[in-house]
């Protein structure tokens, strides 16, 4: 398994503005991309100029991530991503493959 990551470092200028329109406009589109399994938001809880949010799309390997990244609707959401609020910072980017594990008690 493999997860796209977007790493938000900074702060939004108003964040519940920020927060209702990533969760109302920008999160629904990313969910169709093709081939994407699930999707985690990972917030923090202090609000810092540190890392913001984490968000975390989960495909089951690399070739399924790459279909996702050249189809239209990942080209809609990076067009959607300029309609952002006001978000002060960097806005990272960071593919990793994901391995569990197992914990034995």
């Amino acid at each position: 398994m493999v997860k796209f990551c977007v790493i938000y470092e900074g702060r939004p200028e108003d964040p519940e503005k920020f927060d209702r329109y990533y969760w109302e406009k920008h999160l629904p589109i990313v969910a169709r991309w093709p081939g994407l399994r699930s999707m985690t938001i990972n917030k923090a809880r202090q609000l810092n100029e540190g890392i913001y949010q984490v968000a975390e799309m989960y495909f089951d390997d690399f070739k399924a991530l790459e279909a996702a990244m050249a189809s239209p609707e990942r080209i809609e959401a990076a067009q959607d991503r300029l309609k952002f609020p006001n978000f002060y910072g960097t806005i990272r980017y960071q593919v990793l493959e994901v391995r569990e594990f197992p914990i034995r008690r």
